[in-house]
């Protein structure tokens, strides 16, 4: 049975972090700092990056940005890894302001080739960046659990096709959002730590799933985070268990709302 882990990172800073002020930037880049982030990320944590075999990421400027700055070295290893980043529209942020709202395909096109990374764009389709309230992607908590769920199906079905190639230490990595690296992961500890999130800027965290992945189908494909990755951010105790995280969903989107910024959960269909 192979060994398989997702490594969930957030985004490094992008200049609409830099403040409430900033949300109306459409698909912002990162700042500065937010590379700086990027590397050191790179440089200290995934130092070793012999073991990455997938890298995927949101389709906005700073998660594709921040997984080539990260994974730029298993990226072009030509080894272990897949050479592309493996664009996932089910991935992108949960709200609709501009911050959190992609560009057309024909300018991602574009904005891939003059920065020279290399993207998969097979799941790319045109209205991915639609945020309509009834769309897939619209910003509606129903919506969002659904495309996180398909996520993790995705994933699973990724990792399985790397099992019969022969791979027996899967590492996939995917790049995401604040917000809705709480639906994929299905963990609202801290949620409201930060504006929107309780994961910093380039924060990296690990897990697995909790059945096999080569026998289970047709579930929600749920994950919990292994122990060292908790212990890493400070968490010695157990990770909450279903009931309590929703408990733990309801104070965070109370908390959001604190916030000032938009409660899924309260938004029509």
């Amino acid at each position: 049975m192979p060994h398989a882990t997702i490594h969930c990172v957030r985004h490094a800073q992008g200049f609409h972090n830099l403040g409430d002020g900033h949300y109306d930037l459409h698909d912002p880049y990162l700042t500065p700092h937010g590379i700086e982030q990027c590397l050191d990320l790179r440089n200290t944590s995934f130092s070793d990056q012999s073991n990455i075999t997938l890298v995927v990421a949101s389709p906005l400027r700073r998660t594709l940005h921040s997984a080539f700055t990260i994974f730029e070295t298993a990226l072009k290893s030509g080894g272990n890894c897949q050479s592309s980043i493996l664009a996932l529209p089910d991935a992108q942020e949960i709200s609709d302001d501009s911050c959190d709202t992609g560009s057309d395909s024909s300018e991602l096109r574009r904005m891939i080739v003059e920065n020279g990374w290399p993207v998969d764009l097979n799941l790319i389709e045109d209205g991915w960046n639609v945020k309509l309230s009834q769309s897939r992607y619209g910003p509606n908590d129903e919506a969002i659990k659904t495309r996180a769920r398909d996520a993790r199906v995705l994933l699973r079905m990724k990792i399985r096709e790397l099992a019969e190639e022969g791979r027996s230490d899967i590492r996939v990595v995917l790049v995401s959002h604040g917000g809705f690296l709480h639906y994929f992961t299905d963990d609202w500890e801290d949620a409201d730590r930060f504006p929107g999130t309780g994961w910093a800027n380039c924060e990296a965290r690990e897990y697995v799933f909790e059945d096999d992945v080569q026998t289970q189908d047709g579930d929600d494909a749920k994950l919990i985070e292994v122990v060292e990755s908790r212990s890493r951010r400070g968490k010695t105790d157990h990770a909450p268990g279903r009931d309590q995280q929703c408990e733990l969903f309801r104070l965070a989107m109370e908390g959001w709302e604190k916030q000032g910024l938009q409660r899924p959960d309260q938004v029509a269909l």
